[in-house]
């Protein structure tokens, strides 16, 4: 039983939430897997010994974790599901607001990660499926400058690649989570009414990012490492200048 201490008293966890860690574990295990059907209500409370009012508690718990999902109807029951990384954005945002955290602390964070992505790939010797990865998403992106709904998905699927590319799975997942509150911030400047100037600047610097990511593949292309650091790292201060411009020093604030 793990105890957790609080000041100078030590609590004793509650039964839901020892029940709760038992099943996330067999999750993590991969002895349930995404779509597999917890047994009955009955069936979970003589496995576990514990009573119905605790089993539906820890069932809650895993909800709130992404990793439950209840399906209704004659066949109802809970149902184990892949946890969604932009309900991890939200639960940090939240965390972000409290301390007052800014747009502009977020975008730096990112500005450490995606230089040393990108040297990464550019000094691995496999990195084949990486560039080609970028390369269409590079592609759809510049066929969609005028799309605003579409074309900022696009963009930071891009940016996305470049951390897949270096197939660290603890990177990947701390920078999902940056991403998608700046992203959840960003989009909605995309769906506001614009003037037809705005629009065509807007348009140009669709154009621009897409050109910098052209840049950035023939430096990774040619496995010049310290070119590929330095240049995205300029690019993204760069890209600072433009994200933060209106409200960088304000404190994160997600929309709803």
């Amino acid at each position: 039983m793990v105890y957790e201490q609080s000041g100078s008293q030590l609590r004793v966890p509650k039964a839901a939430e020892l029940l709760a860690a038992r099943i996330r574990g067999q999750i993590v295990r991969g002895e349930l897997k995404e779509g597999d059907a917890l047994p009955a209500e009955s069936e979970l409370m003589e496995t576990f010994g514990v009573s119905r009012p605790t089993l539906r508690e820890a069932i809650r718990v895993l909800e709130m974790e992404s990793l439950l999902r209840m399906r209704r109807g004659s066949r109802g029951g809970a149902l184990v599901t892949a946890p969604d990384p932009t309900v991890a954005a939200r639960a940090v945002g939240v965390l972000l607001q409290l301390r007052g955290v800014t747009l502009r602390d977020i975008h730096e964070a990112r500005t450490m990660i995606e230089p040393m992505a990108a040297r990464h790939i550019a000094e691995s010797r496999d990195s084949r499926a990486a560039l080609e990865t970028l390369h269409a998403r590079n592609e759809a992106g510049r066929a969609s400058v005028r799309d605003f709904r579409e074309f900022p998905h696009l963009s930071w699927g891009f940016h996305r690649g470049l951390i897949e590319g270096t197939r660290n799975q603890t990177l990947a997942v701390l920078w999902q989570t940056i991403a998608d509150i700046i992203e959840l911030i960003v989009t909605s400047r995309y769906t506001r009414q614009m003037g037809p100037a705005e629009i065509e600047e807007q348009v140009n610097r669709n154009q621009r990012s897409v050109r910098a990511n052209d840049r950035l593949l023939k430096l990774l292309e040619s496995q010049d490492a310290d070119g590929a650091e330095r240049y995205w790292t300029k690019h993204m201060i760069a890209v600072s200048t433009s994200l933060l411009a209106a409200d960088g020093d304000a404190v994160v604030d997600l929309p709803d």
